[in-house]
């Protein structure tokens, strides 16, 4: 019995941090998503999409995307998954880059509008399994 406990796997700690190929946390920079174009054909995606949904390409440049957008569509959900505080508002932001991002809204229900412009930040969406937040991008008002 105690020689399985020393084979037993140490348990890894869970994530802290979502998606590095999704955002960029530089020191001392503002944090930035990373969009993904296609050395074929030019087409820009958010997230990476392999293959290139437009021309099956398979090489991409990651290309910084604009911090700012405008709040396209959103909705303020008072019923979450398990490790979701509620409510929390998520929403559709579009960015100048002809690109739709779904993410996290940071601020109180009730006080997004559509058309208005938001930014880029981090914050927490969740907790992980060890109980420590999991830090992401949202964006909030400006």
């Amino acid at each position: 019995m105690t020689e399985k406990k020393k084979l037993k796997k140490k348990k890894e700690p869970d994530i802290t941090f979502y998606h590095p190929d999704l955002l960029a946390v530089p020191e001392n920079e503002r944090p930035y998503l990373k969009g993904y174009r296609c050395k074929k054909c030019g087409q820009l995606d958010f997230p990476k999409v392999t293959p290139c949904p437009n021309c099956w390409g398979e090489e991409f440049e990651m290309v910084p995307l604009s911090r700012r957008g405008i709040l396209y569509s959103f909705s303020d959900l008072y019923i979450g998954q398990p490790g979701l505080n509620t409510p929390y508002i998520c929403g559709y932001i579009d960015l100048p880059e002809n690109v739709r991002i779904f993410a996290m809204l940071k601020g109180e229900v009730k006080t997004f509008k559509c058309d208005e412009e938001v930014e880029l930040t981090t914050g927490p969406i969740r907790m992980n399994a060890d109980g420590l937040p999991i830090i992401s991008y949202m964006f909030q008002k400006v």
